[in-house]
C-alpha cells in the first residue's frame, strides 16, 4: 500500500469525483482509476459507491478514511523530519492543546528554550478534541480530559481554579474562599463545556449549594474582564489578568479545586523520545512557575 495511493483516495473524497481529483494531483484519470481499484484490490473491499454523479464512500470506506489520513499523516511527519535532519534544522514539534493551556503554559514554557530545541507550532483545540488532533497530525496533546488507553501519555499538572475579585471587593485581602462562600456571590462562569466549569458545578453539588451565574463566557478573558468591571466573581483556571486578585477555591473537604493537565502522544511515534522530554519539561515547568503543590499525587 502506497503512501501516494493513499493520497489519491483522499483527494477523491474530497473532490467527490476522480475526475477532479486528476486534476489535483496531476494524474491521467484512467491511471487514478486504475490506481483506485489497485488499492481496493489490495484491501479486499469496496470503497467508494460509484452508482451516483459523485463518488460516496462506502461503509467500508468511511471505516478506512481515518485510518488513511493517519498514514499520510505519519508519512508527512516523518519526511519533514527527514528532511530538517538532512539540512541541519531542528526538528520541530506540533502540539494541540486548549487556548488558555497554550496561553499561560506552553507559551510560556517556551520561552525558556533554547536554539538547540526543537521548534514548536501549537493548534488551539477544546479539551474535548485535543486528542483527536493527533490523528490529523499533531505530535502531542494537552488537555483536561483523561487520554483513552491506546495513547502513551503523562499527567502534567494539576493547577488550580481560582475565584477572582477586583482590589476594592471585601475579599480582596485573602488567600481563599470556600465553595459555600462563594456560592453566594453572583458569579461569572464559563460554559459547561470547559472542564473548569463542570469541576464548580460538581464541587458546588457536593456541599449542596447553589449560586446565580450573572454571565456565561466561553472565553476566560471575557470571564476576567467582567469581574474587572465589577459585575461578580469570576470563576476560571487562568492566570490573572486586569489587576484582578485571586483566591483558591475550597471544596466542602477543605481541598482546593483544581483542574488536571495530561498530555497524549502516539506511543510508536518516531520521535518518542522528544516528545517524552517535552512533555516531562512542561511538567516541571508548572512545577516552577505555579509551585510544588501542582505536582501533588501525580
Amino acid at each position: 500500500m502506497e503512501i501516494r495511493v493513499l493520497r489519491y483516495f483522499l483527494t477523491i473524497v474530497e473532490t467527490g469525483s476522480v475526475t477532479k481529483a486528476a486534476e489535483v494531483v496531476r494524474v491521467a484519470q484512467p491511471s487514478l482509476s486504475r490506481q483506485l481499484r489497485g488499492l481496493e484490490g489490495t484491501l479486499g473491499m469496496t470503497l467508494f459507491d460509484r452508482g451516483g454523479k459523485q463518488m460516496v464512500l462506502t461503509a467500508a470506506g468511511r471505516r478506512f478514511l481515518p485510518l488513511a489520513r493517519d498514514l499520510v499523516a505519519r508519512a508527512d511527519t516523518a519526511e519533514a523530519a527527514v528532511g530538517a535532519l538532512a539540512a541541519g534544522r531542528a526538528m520541530r514539534i506540533t502540539v494541540a492543546a486548549p487556548p488558555t493551556t497554550i496561553t499561560d503554559v506552553i507559551a510560556p514554557f517556551l520561552a525558556t528554550w533554547g536554539p538547540e530545541d526543537p521548534l514548536v507550532t501549537v493548534q488551539a483545540e477544546s479539551p474535548a478534541h485535543a486528542y483527536q488532533a493527533l490523528a490529523r497530525g499533531a505530535d502531542v496533546a494537552i488537555s483536561s480530559a483523561p487520554p483513552r488507553r491506546r495513547f502513551a501519555g503523562l499527567p502534567v499538572a494539576r493547577l488550580p481554579l481560582w475565584a477572582y475579585v477586583r482590589a476594592d471587593h471585601a475579599w480582596a485581602d485573602r488567600d481563599r474562599v470556600t465553595i459555600q462562600e462563594l456560592a453566594a456571590e453572583p458569579l461569572i462562569v464559563l460554559t459547561p463545556a470547559h472542564g473548569t466549569r463542570r469541576i464548580l458545578d460538581h464541587a458546588v453539588q457536593d456541599a449542596d449549594a447553589s449560586y446565580d451565574i450573572v454571565l456565561e463566557c466561553d472565553t476566560p478573558h471575557v470571564a476576567q474582564a467582567m469581574a474587572a468591571s465589577g459585575h461578580g466573581v469570576a470563576v476560571v483556571s487562568d492566570d490573572p489578568r486586569f489587576d484582578l486578585h485571586p483566591l483558591l477555591i475550597l471544596d466542602s473537604t477543605g481541598e482546593p479545586l483544581q483542574i488536571h493537565l495530561h498530555a497524549a502522544w502516539d506511543a510508536s511515534h518516531y520521535a518518542l523520545h522528544s516528545i517524552e522530554a517535552f512533555a516531562a519539561g512542561l511538567s516541571r515547568f508548572c512545577v516552577e512557575r505555579y509551585g510544588p503543590q501542582v505536582a501533588d499525587r501525580l
